[in-house]
Parts: structure tokens; C-alpha cells; sequence
């Protein structure tokens, strides 16, 4: 990788490594509370408090562009070759365009259930997915499901891309991004990562934790609900924000509501 990270080891059993980004090593900047009718001010779990901006419908982090998705995250993201059109065949959801957003929801939902039903937890196995320097490549991830009629994942990154590469593929690009937040699991500093998948629907973001794909069944529609599976991630408050490709997002959402 570009940036050389700090890896240290969790002790939370099956939460898996964490890393440190080093340009957010620095002291986070205070923010007082905003009085602006689009603006304001919101308190996290271990940035203090942070300007919001109303964008839309929604609301952005202040100053913080969203990533880019880059070829390194999403490599040769729109093949139609026989092996992709066969995995997004097999998990199920149609890739046509949805009419309505309840249609959105089941659309995750079947994603999430193949998750469940078609991925173990394998570092050793999913290290040999790619020989590439970058994330697989949906391609790459296709020829492993039709080789060995499953797919692996590894530690939280690992999962939330493969979970957004799925769902880029089945819905529309803006529903979809890659979302890091800070956490203090394991005793981890507050400057610690944890990533999972943020998705819009309704008028608003949800935060959707794959992790917790073996534990916790999405709700229907009609209770639909952000899903995340450790207490302290503070989900709602990504500091940083990886669309998939041809998403027009280009900030960073607040994923409360």
C-alpha cells in the first residue's frame, strides 16, 4: 500500500486486526456549534464534536471530500465476463434497474443472505484470491466462486468489499459506498479503524456492518434498520467515505438518519 500503517494485533475474538492510518494520528480539530439553518454540529464518540453541512437531503462532513474508488479497490469493476455474469446469477438479486426502494431493500437483503450462506472466514484463502498489489478484482472474486463454490473473506475491509462490490453491481451506484469509522474495541486507541458498508434509501443513509452477517438477519422493509454489532464503533460518524465506481457521491455522509 501507498501509506505504511501501524497493524496491531485485537484481542476481540473474531474481530481481526485493525489498523491505524497515520494522517489520523493527528489532534482532531474542535469544532464549537454551528447556528447556520444548514448547518450543524454533532457530537461523536472520539472527534468531539464536528461540523455537519446539509447536502441534499442528508448530511455531510464538513471539509472531507469522499475517496476515490480507485482501480486499487475496485480493479476492472465493470466485466461482464461468463464467470461474473454466473456468480451475480447464483447470489440472486436482479440487475436490472429497481422501480421501487422496497425493491433496494430485498435487493440487500439477498445479498446479505447469500453472504451468509456462501462465505467463511479464511485469511490464508482469501490472501490467494489475487497475486495483484490491490483488493480483488470482481473478476478475480468470480473465478474463485466458480472454482471452489464459496468465497472467503478476512478481516473488516475484506468484508465490507466484497459486500459493496456485490451490491454496486445490483443496484444503482449512489445507493452504495465503503464507510471507516473510529473505534475502541479490544482496548484499540480511538484512532483505530473499523470499516462496513453505508446504503441509501428513504432519504437517508443506513450503516450496514457485514461482520455481522452470521449473527443478525435484516429486518423487511417496512422495519428496515442500520446494523452494526459492536458497541464501540461509532457507526453513525465515518470519517472517511469509498464510493463504488460511477457513484456521484463526493463527500461524506452522516449515517444516523
Amino acid at each position: 500500500m501507498a501509506e505504511k500503517k501501524i497493524r496491531l494485533k485485537n484481542k476481540v475474538k473474531g474481530y481481526g486486526t485493525w489498523e491505524i492510518d497515520p494522517h489520523i494520528l493527528q489532534e482532531t480539530r474542535k469544532i464549537g456549534r454551528a447556528t447556520h439553518p444548514e448547518m450543524t454540529s454533532m457530537k461523536t464518540m472520539y472527534e468531539g464534536k464536528i461540523t455537519y453541512l446539509r447536502f441534499w437531503n442528508f448530511w455531510v462532513r464538513s471539509g472531507t471530500p469522499a475517496q476515490e474508488p480507485t482501480d486499487y479497490f475496485f480493479h476492472n469493476y465493470e466485466s461482464g465476463s461468463k464467470q461474473v455474469r454466473h456468480w451475480l446469477n447464483a447470489v440472486g438479486a436482479p440487475t436490472s434497474w429497481p422501480r421501487t426502494e422496497k425493491e433496494v431493500w430485498k435487493r440487500i437483503s439477498t445479498v446479505w443472505n447469500w453472504l451468509r450462506a456462501n462465505v467463511r472466514i479464511d485469511g490464508a484463502a482469501y490472501s490467494t484470491i489475487t497475486l495483484a498489489d490491490r483488493w480483488p478484482s470482481i473478476g478475480e472474486l468470480a473465478r474463485y466462486y466458480a472454482d471452489h463454490h464459496e468465497l472467503v473473506w478476512a478481516a473488516c475491509f475484506s468484508k465490507a468489499h466484497l459486500f459493496a462490490v456485490l451490491l454496486g453491481r445490483v443496484l444503482p451506484r449512489w445507493h452504495v459506498m465503503i464507510a471507516s469509522a473510529h473505534h475502541t474495541e479490544g482496548g484499540a486507541p480511538p484512532t483505530a479503524s473499523h470499516v462496513y458498508v453505508g446504503v441509501y434509501l428513504t432519504e437517508r443513509w443506513y450503516y450496514l456492518d457485514p461482520t455481522a452477517v452470521y449473527s443478525v438477519a435484516l429486518p423487511s422493509f417496512a422495519k428496515r434498520r442500520s446494523i452494526g454489532i459492536f458497541d464501540k464503533v461509532d457507526y453513525p460518524h465515518p470519517f472517511s467515505a469509498r464510493p463504488v465506481p460511477l457513484s456521484p457521491l463526493d463527500k461524506v455522509p452522516y449515517l444516523g438518519g
